[in-house]
């Protein structure tokens, strides 16, 4: 579609982080953006910009103008009923050579949190959540859907729903509705129960590839859909070669969560007599269109040092991506062990949020300081790098070479922050001011196709007041459900 006749946007004054020469760049004081409809159309000095009638601009003075954020994992339906019960869940089993399990959130609270929501609780939940993620600069978002026990029983429409509530915010949404053959729990004495769905979850299955096929593509293309099996123990071979086939078909992401506990490690290798990655290469599904979600437990210790050649060699062969969420993690005591060793593998990586807060400059930052913690040294990742993961990187994952840069060309997804505060004084490394200091509050204006979403830190598209009060309802409701 023609956008010459479209009205153009400058951006002028501010300290602009543009894509050259295939990495992120601080451009000189001089140096102007311009936009035309969804796409940037220049970036450079001012003097090559040619100012027509009709050019409106932003004046960003005090402030750094960077990529949208994009967003690889996270979950908008549950996490505000999850937050405040997984955190301090105990682990009920010993976790021997690991600081943790993740059993008590992951096989406890989590299903129980699941089976106590509604439909109209989830789209409660996702307002507030899209609202959240918006406001704090992330403008492409891989929403992980729901499982089939979660309220509704697997109907889609569900799913359907909440994308559109993502899309009416104005974000770039990834809509990837999970299925799975096995429901899980935590059984007695720390072990874990493994229950196959009625029909295999075969229907479930089913319902999310017709959707998967039929929604990608919509709203002029925000709205693209990815397949998501579930966790990697809860699918067998068939299911996750089915899923890559269905993949090549309709050129179609997939995201699996994989690596979350060494429960899981132990299932694949008493089920299969294989490790994740082993299996994950077995059943066909690396690739450069795969996400990994989680990948802190690869290896049955837990370090990536510990990982075969060959997996190694695969991982990287494959341009496979891991998606870290080291938040999450960190909070419940345990770590990535690390992002340098996936580094050092040559393996694609990109930043997810996974659950609250939805505020991916809280990942960078905690991205930088564990894996410096792991590995005790300041040089083990430097901020450019980790900055890399939470745009370029997300967007190689999705296969979007016009995500998570600005150059003229990519899509006009652009966030300023603000640096005119005390704690950004004097901003002479942007990259480590964002990484180790700033936080979605500093956020001051969201473009997303060309489209402002968000003002002097204000959402355009929420009535705050009218969201918070409906989520504030549901939790009460979902809270007097909840059986633990």
């Amino acid at each position: 579609m023609s956008t010459a006749h479209l009205p153009r946007t400058l951006i002028e004054h501010g300290t602009i982080i543009a894509w050259q020469d295939g990495r992120h760049t601080v451009l000189p004081d001089d140096s102007v953006l311009a936009f035309q409809g969804s796409d940037i159309v220049y970036i450079g000095p001012r003097a090559g910009w040619h100012k027509l009638p009709g050019d409106t601009h932003i004046d960003a003075r005090g402030r750094l103008v960077i990529p949208g954020l994009v967003n690889t994992h996270l979950h908008v339906t549950d996490t505000p009923f999850t937050r405040g019960r997984l955190e301090e869940a105990a682990n009920t089993t010993e976790a021997p050579k690991l600081t943790t399990t993740n059993y008590g959130p992951l096989y406890q609270v989590l299903p129980a949190v699941r089976h106590a929501l509604e439909p109209e609780d989830q789209l409660a939940a996702a307002k507030c959540a899209f609202a959240e993620l918006a406001r704090t600069g992330s403008t492409t978002v891989v929403e992980m859907g729901y499982d089939f026990e979660v309220g509704g029983h697997g109907d889609i429409t569900i799913t359907e729903d909440v994308a559109e509530i993502g899309i009416g915010i104005g974000l770039r949404v990834y809509s990837a509705p999970r299925y799975r053959k096995y429901h899980y729990g935590a059984g007695p004495a720390g072990g874990v129960w493994y229950e196959a769905y009625p029909n295999d979850g075969r229907p479930r299955m089913r319902d999310c590839i017709d959707y998967c096929i039929r929604y990608n593509g919509r709203h002029e293309g925000r709205l693209r859909t990815m397949l998501a099996p579930g966790q990697i123990d809860t699918c067998d071979p068939a299911m996750l070669r089915e899923t890559r086939e269905v993949a090549n078909a309709h050129r179609l992401p997939i995201q699996i969560h994989a690596g979350q506990s060494p429960k899981e490690f132990e299932r694949l290798r008493s089920e299969y007599g294989r490790t994740t990655i082993e299996y994950l290469k077995d059943t066909g599904l690396l690739g450069p269109d795969l996400l990994i979600g989680h990948g802190q437990v690869m290896t049955a210790d837990g370090n990536l040092d510990s990982l075969g050649k060959d997996e190694a060699q695969a991982l990287r062969d494959s341009a496979t991506t891991v998606v870290h969420l080291p938040w999450v993690k960190a909070r419940r005591g345990g770590v990535i062990n690390s992002i340098h060793k996936y580094r050092k593998l040559g393996a694609r990586q990109s930043l997810g949020t996974d659950t609250f807060p939805f505020d991916l400059f809280n990942d960078m930052r905690m991205a930088a300081v564990m894996c410096r913690f792991v590995e005790r040294s300041p040089e083990a990742i430097d901020c450019r790098y980790i900055f890399h993961m939470a745009t370029a990187g997300g967007a190689d994952a999705l296969g979007r070479p016009d995500l998570g840069r600005l150059a003229a060309g990519c899509k006009a997804d652009i966030v300023l922050l603000r640096t005119d505060t005390f704690k950004a004084a004097p901003a002479h490394d942007p990259f480590v001011f964002m990484v180790l200091a700033a936080n979605g509050e500093d956020v001051d204006q969201v473009i997303v196709e060309g489209r402002r979403i968000v003002d002097r830190g204000q959402v355009l598209t929420v009535d705050p007041e009218a969201a918070i009060a409906k989520l504030n309802e549901a939790s009460q409701r979902v809270g007097a459900r909840v059986a633990l």
